[in-house]
C-alpha cells in the first residue's frame, strides 16, 4: 500500500511506479538500483519513508 501526499506538479503515476521498482529491486537484494531509484525521486523533490506494509511518500518542502 501507498501512502500518497503530493502536489499535483509532480506526477503521482511516475512516483507510484518507480517506488514499486525500487520495491521490487529490494526484493531482489539490488541495493545499488533500490538506491538509485530513491536518489531520482530525491531529484524530483520526493522524500521516501519506509515503513512496516510499504513506502510512504512525501513532498519535499
Amino acid at each position: 500500500a501507498w501512502f500518497e501526499q503530493g502536489s499535483s506538479d509532480v506526477d503521482d503515476a511516475e512516483i507510484d511506479r518507480l517506488i514499486a521498482e525500487r520495491q521490487a529491486a529490494r526484493d531482489q537484494r539490488d541495493f545499488t538500483r533500490s538506491d538509485e531509484i530513491r536518489d531520482q525521486l530525491a531529484a524530483m523533490g520526493i522524500v521516501l519513508e519506509d515503513v512496516a506494509g510499504g513506502t510512504r511518500w512525501r513532498k519535499d518542502r
